[in-house]
């Protein structure tokens, strides 16, 4: 599931849409809602005259079978207290859940919130579904639901056509993607007396048969049967992000046999990706630029993993393809604070400029060298300049990140979406020696004591298959901060108390022998960019403009279809107008901070700030009975001298607008309100944490090999031992580089396919038409037109 979507003009209008209704099976009066979108989702909430932590609600949505709805108790999904229900045949199953994130919510088990279903009012009769509840302790105010003391209050819902993976029970049950409806609505609050007598119908959950625990149910798969490939080879590599298809290609090119698995579809349409946009059937929402913000919109919504703790894309390209395209090059600082030796800034330096060389991106997308839509660059860069910023190039200046703005740094080539699927697969493609094998999930790697002999797969069907590495061969894991950690643990390394959660599972994988478990802190260090929102008005009439809105994107016009085809125009850029960076000294170390400012309507300015490098705050990661990832500590704010520089920047921010002619607080506020009001950036790192020792802080050595194990490897985000100063595609991608550099030192195996599978199966080139132009991705053409990273000067940074 994704966040539910945010609208403030919606928002403003949404009381009248409230009114008082009678539920003619409960005699239960409701303040009720109803979507007028025609989706046929309503909901209605009664209270008592004096508001206290309860209240009664009901969900009724269409159901012919399938599917569920379910409500935030805030305007957004993330960190909110959410409400969800289904049918499982002929009963209506629901319960109380939470997210971090653009992930499927987990089941909230706080014993201080209980919902219990009142029978009348639950059912589901082949057409509608009704789940009517009493949800006590649910009204907590702040982040997670609406205040007591609120009488107009807005709420978020969410509807899909897909039942929940496990539907017969609420604690393993798994969400896929809101695909009928989402928004906001607003309810009037009114007290009655009759409340007390209403809330005594509800009937304990204890005795509700629907909800079975998974532990109870029989393990069909628990000895699932996985055939043996016919086919080997000198590297395999689990998932084709930005990282694992850097190593790819770099192991490719050393002439050795790769196979690259990846969990998810195609992505683009050069690599056979056919989620394509209304107004153009050869370019996918993935490549188009602005549709980086609007992918919730879009007519595929199947691009984020179901069995992560938060947001990770599981399709070619992983979060590359997923994310708002912003490429910020690391900072000396990024890799010199906490990595070790062999990789300080100077030790990846040279890997960098290999990166930039072919992926260098760019903060001036459109061919025609003009950007679109700059009201929010015009008035923000107007309000810093009066702080006494300055601007920089945050692509020609990475070491600058103190009192700056840039326009914002894009994974953009060519007008369309860059990044490793463009310019290092199609290199990696046109070898013999290489494979690329999708909607393919690694499961486990297979082990005999230290060794690494394959690893085990599950294909779309459940199919299970394992593929084995050549003597001398290596597997390399690059699923993911979120997903690496499972793959770890289901291998037997990691706390013995999460592998012990899947030797009680019914995911069917089959562990070494507990004497061959290896005790690594994986799931620890768990670290994440905290997001904080100033929403500001433009009082200078100077700097008023217009905004473009989402449907100028989302059903552009002719114009800017043309310009596209151009690879210029507005949707040739990603939804940012202006980034910003500054740093705050303190007894704890230095703290920086990252803004995204863009426009959201005529006359607002919306900056999101990101506590970023020097963050002190962590958490870890484990995982559950049905395979998925979880938080057990959520990574964000849980430090005293965090929340300090978050409230002391806030309010250097605030007190700046009000002194400013340029620009305005939309709305009252203070850093102290503000520093608990935060969402997750989903910039996640740090579980499979890299050091220079086996010291029960690491979990790879310095060549990124699993310790304890001979020629198992991590590369991707989980191995990063700090939080970068910007968003983390950039950083990855070069520690990506270096990573490839050091295993290929180590050596391989044979350097052939073996057992007939010489040949490839590889993506050809496609005919890309981007408006009424065509072009084709080759490998020959994945490096044209890119501008060579510059030479350094001595001790001068690699991308400056």
């Amino acid at each position: 599931m994704r966040s539910f979507a945010t609208s403030l003009a919606f928002v403003a209008g949404a009381y009248a849409q409230s009114k008082a209704s009678a539920d003619v099976n409960t005699g239960i009066t409701f303040q009720a809602y109803s979507d007028t979108a025609g989706s046929g989702f309503s909901f209605g909430a009664a209270v008592p005259t004096t508001i206290g932590s309860d209240f009664i609600g009901q969900i009724v949505a269409p159901n012919n079978g399938s599917g569920y709805a379910g409500v935030a108790l805030t305007p957004l999904m993330a960190n909110s207290l959410l409400v969800i229900a289904w049918a499982n045949g002929k009963d209506v199953v629901g319960s109380t859940y939470t997210a971090s994130g653009y992930t499927s919510p987990t089941h909230y088990s706080n014993a201080s919130v209980l919902i219990e279903p009142i029978a009348k009012g639950t059912f589901t009769n082949g057409t509608h579904l009704s789940y009517t509840f009493l949800c006590k302790g649910c009204v907590q105010g702040g982040i997670t639901s609406f205040s007591s003391s609120a009488k107009d209050i807005t709420m978020g819902f969410a509807m899909s056509s897909t039942t929940p993976t496990n539907p017969t029970s609420v604690e393993s049950a798994g969400f896929t993607f809101h695909n009928i409806g989402f928004g906001n609505f607003g309810l009037t609050l009114a007290g009655s007396a009759d409340y007390p007598k209403w809330a005594s119908m509800a009937t304990a959950v204890s005795a509700s048969p629907i909800s079975v625990p998974a532990s109870d149910l029989t393990c069909s798969t628990r000895n699932v049967t996985a055939t043996v490939s016919n086919s080997t080879y000198d590297y395999i590599i689990a998932g084709a992000g930005p990282a694992g298809i850097i190593v790819a290609q770099r192991m490719a090119e050393s002439g050795k046999s790769v196979l690259l698995l990846e969990g998810g579809k195609a992505s683009t349409f050069a690599q056979g990706g056919r989620s394509t946009v209304s107004w153009n059937d050869t370019v996918t929402q993935y490549d188009v630029p602005s549709m980086a913000y609007y992918l919730s919109t879009a007519s595929d919504t199947s691009e984020y993993c179901t069995d992560t703790a938060s947001q990770a894309g599981c399709i070619l390209g992983g979060s590359t393809m997923v994310n708002a395209l912003m490429f910020v090059r690391p900072q000396a600082a990024d890799f010199n604070d906490k990595w070790p030796t062999g990789w300080k800034w100077d030790d990846v330096a040279a890997s960098a400029a290999k990166l930039y060389e072919r992926n260098p991106g760019t903060t001036l997308a459109s061919r025609d060298g003009q950007r679109y839509d700059q009201g929010a660059f015009t008035a923000m860069s107007s309000f810093l300049k009066t702080m006494g910023w300055s601007q920089v190039d945050a692509i020609e200046s990475p070491n600058e990140k103190t009192n700056v703005y840039s326009f914002p740094a894009w994974d953009i080539q060519k007008g369309l979406r860059a990044g490793p699927v463009t310019s290092y697969l199609p290199l990696a493609q046109a070898a013999s020696n290489f494979k690329l094998t999708l909607n393919t999930k690694v499961l486990r790697a297979i082990r005999n004591g230290s060794a690494i002999t394959g690893v085990e797969t599950q294909d779309s069907t459940g199919a299970r298959q394992i593929i084995n590495v050549n003597a001398g061969g290596k597997v390399i894991l690059a699923a993911g901060t979120m997903s690496t950690p499972r793959i770890l643990i289901n291998s037997g390394i990691g706390p013995k108390a999460q592998i012990d959660i899947v030797s009680a599972s019914c995911t069917g994988i089959k562990l070494p022998a507990e004497a061959d478990y290896i005790n690594l802190p994986v799931g620890e260090n768990l670290r994440d960019h905290p997001v904080f929102t100033l929403t500001f008005n433009i009082t200078d009439n100077s700097n008023a403009s217009t905004s473009m809105v989402a449907s100028q994107f989302t059903n552009p016009s002719t114009t800017d279809i043309d310009l596209f085809a151009k690879a210029s125009g507005p949707l040739a850029q990603s939804g940012q107008r202006l980034n910003f960076w500054t740093s705050l000294n303190g007894t704890s170390g230095t703290r920086f901070f990252q803004g995204t400012v863009n426009s959201p309507s005529a006359g607002l300015v919306r900056a999101k700030i990101y506590l970023t490098h020097g963050s002190t705050s962590s958490g870890s990661l484990g995982v559950t009975s049905t395979g998925s990832t979880k938080f057990i500590t959520e990574p964000l704010m849980n430090t005293d001298e965090d929340k300090a520089a978050v409230v002391q920047f806030l309010d250097s921010m605030i007190n700046s607008a009000k002194n400013s002619s340029v620009l305005s607080l939309a709305s009252p506020t203070t850093g102290s309100k503000l520093v608990s009001s935060f969402t997750s950036g989903s910039h996640f790192i740090g579980t499979a944490m890299m050091g220079a020792s086996n010291d029960g802080k690491s979990v790879v050595d310095t060549d990124t090999k699993v310790f304890g194990t001979d020629n198992l490897f991590v590369v991707d985000g989980s191995i990063h031992p700090d939080l970068p100063t910007g968003n983390t595609q950039a950083i990855i991608m070069v520690a990506a580089e270096h990573a490839a550099a050091k295993i290929l030192a180590l050596g391989s195996g044979s350097g052939s396919l073996s057992n007939g599978t010489s040949t490839a199966t590889n993506s050809p080139s496609v005919p890309v038409k981007i408006g009424s132009a065509s072009a084709s991705v080759s490998a020959a053409q994945a490096t044209s037109a890119v501008p060579a990273a510059p030479t350094p000067a001595k001790g001068d940074d690699a991308c400056a």
